[in-house]
């Protein structure tokens, strides 16, 4: 009965027992006995309606909360389910039915193992079978596979559920995320911070290279210079001798043997040169196809002749502001590796040229002429590829490994670029690009040498080198000049405000102690502006000399060593052509 039914019981009994005694029949201290028994009753009647209050306001307040978790529990942004010891699902939220793409009440009942991958299933039920041991929350990575969709990572927190009076093991919590993204951003992550590593080790190491080439060029630029002033004393006094012979004297033979073998040698000093970007080149405008084709007969005596030669040559180019002799070489190195590809086995060698547009050489997009040649021979992998331009290094049992540096060099020094095109036994091309020269197609007339020109008047040699000075010195007597020298450009300065004011001419090495010849020329024109100067040197700074010359105009010029008589004859006609007779 409730606390409203035990009132009206109580007050039933009061109305009895006042009945029962109407004249106070009962003995007054019974009476009051049984009255305040009655009051008792009534007192803990009213305790008992407010305890059962309280218990109704509890189990409100534990239907709320159990609703509330009910809520919590089944649209919670993560998936949530319980299972039995065995792995079978008692419950499940909203999350987890759309995680495995089937309907909450279809999960009730199934094994969950069902929805991981297959790869991944054994480890989940070695798990399952392992919570005696290792009761502790765990967290497992695997592959789940839901209902018609693919398969996801997945994170798990694995726990064991406890209940009941001894609060023993009734099943197990899991708590699931998709974490397929947060990998898939990880090995993005990876993938971006190796490629940096890797751009990073490719910089620094092409830092190292571009070190190691610079340092390799200023040592090939010094050899060449020193070796150019040895093989100008050895050149010039061969040469010398050879004019004091007969025509039909037995050592003639001899002399203009060591006249040839010196200049082979000089040619080898220009390729170390041309490598370091110091080469001398003395430019004029030319078409490149007609440049090419004038070589043709020396082409085909260069290469194998089990190739053919292929000519793709297109006409009126723009023409380009090179070197001859040195696009030449060029030409020359790179025919000769395509012959060398070929091994001596059938194949064609192609010469082509034509005129391309070019972004990647330095931002802007440039006209460029360009110098193609290809082969069908070997090939070259990456990592041959990738030191085909170091000093000495070569694929060929007899070579000095200078050919393609030499290449490197004289196209840089050209303002040009190579594109390399190559991959093991498919062939190799080469592609040279040379700046288009917007201008008029005709060509720098060329002067001539002379073999019986003399001149008169004083010349002051400036040069450091001994041997050097000697040998220029009896060049220009030969050809009637007087002669002065000195050692340095202080001497010459010297020299010019003394016995040397008459000077006509002046031949200024550029590298020498004390004053270089760039100051020497500086303080001649200060005193002399009109002074014909020579400057020489077996190490041409290339772009020093040409600014002393563009500044000086027509009174300058540049002599490279080592140098033969009819060399130093042309150079000095063209500066000081007063002083002809």
């Amino acid at each position: 009965m409730n606390a409203e039914e035990f009132g009206r019981r109580l007050e039933q009994m009061r109305d009895r027992i006042t009945q029962i005694a109407p004249d106070g029949q009962l003995p007054a201290q019974a009476f009051e006995e049984l009255l305040s028994a009655v009051e008792e009753l009534c007192v803990a009647q009213e305790e008992l309606r407010q305890q059962n209050e309280d218990l109704a306001s509890a189990h409100h307040a534990l239907d709320e909360q159990r609703r509330r978790y009910q809520q919590l529990f089944h649209y919670a942004p993560d998936a949530y389910l319980l299972t039995d010891l065995t792995g079978i699902v008692r419950e499940a939220n909203l999350s987890a039915a759309r995680l495995l793409r089937v309907k909450p009440q279809f999960l009730i009942g199934k094994a969950l193992v069902s929805f991981v991958a297959m790869g991944d299933r054994p480890r989940i039920r070695a798990e399952l079978g392992r919570w005696r041991s290792e009761p502790t929350p765990k967290t497992l990575e695997v592959k789940l596979q839901p209902r018609g969709g693919e398969p996801f990572d997945a994170a798990i927190a694995l726990s064991v559920a406890r209940g009941g009076p001894q609060d023993t093991a009734v099943g197990f919590r899991w708590l699931v995320r998709d974490v397929s993204a947060q990998i898939q951003e990880t090995e993005e992550l990876r993938l971006r911070e190796e490629a940096s590593r890797r751009v990073a080790e490719a910089s620094e190491a092409h830092a190292r290279h571009v070190q190691k080439l610079e340092s390799i060029g200023v040592l090939a630029g010094g050899i060449a210079h020193d070796f150019n002033n040895l093989l100008h004393v050895v050149l010039g006094n061969a040469d010398l001798a050879r004019l004091h012979l007969a025509a039909d004297s037995p050592a003639a033979e001899h002399v203009d043997e060591v006249i040839r073998a010196t200049q082979r040698a000089a040619e080898l000093t220009q390729q170390l040169l041309a490598y370091s970007g110091r080469g001398s080149f003395e430019s004029r405008q030319l078409d490149l196809s007609d440049e090419v084709r004038e070589m043709a007969t020396l082409l085909r005596t260069a290469i194998s002749k089990q190739a053919a030669l292929v000519w793709d040559l297109e006409s009126d180019l723009p023409v380009v502001m090179v070197d001859p002799t040195q696009i030449r070489q060029v030409v020359m190195n790179l025919i000769t590796n395509a012959s060398d590809a070929l091994d001596d086995r059938p194949g064609t060698i192609t010469l082509r040229t034509g005129r391309v547009r070019d972004g990647q050489a330095g931002g802007d997009t440039d006209d460029f002429v360009y110098l193609e040649i290809a082969d069908t021979g070997c090939g070259m992998d990456s990592s041959t590829l990738q030191r085909i331009f170091d000093p000495f290094f070569t694929t060929k049992f007899t070579g000095r490994g200078l050919g393609l540096a030499a290449v490197m060099g004289i196209v840089e020094s050209h303002r040009g670029h190579i594109r390399i095109h190559t991959s093991p036994g498919e062939g190799t091309a080469f592609r040279i690009l040379l700046p288009a020269v917007p201008t008029d197609r005709e060509a720098r007339p060329r002067h001539s040498s002379g073999t019986h020109w003399r001149g008169r008047g004083t010349v002051l040699v400036v040069e450091d080198e001994e041997g050097v000075r000697e040998v220029v010195g009896r060049m220009l007597e030969r050809l009637g000049f007087r002669v002065l020298m000195a050692d340095d450009g202080v001497a010459a300065l010297e020299m010019l405000d003394a016995e040397a004011a008459d000077a006509t001419v002046v031949l200024l090495d550029l590298s020498m102690p004390r004053m270089g010849g760039a100051d020497c020329l500086r303080h001649i024109r200060e005193r002399r502006p009109t002074l014909p100067v020579v400057l020489m040197s077996g190490y041409t700074e290339q772009e020093v000399a040409t600014k002393l010359i563009d500044n000086a105009g027509d009174s300058t010029a540049f002599l490279q060593k080592p140098f033969l008589p009819q060399d130093l004859t042309r150079v000095i006609r063209q500066v000081a052509r007063p002083v002809a007779s």
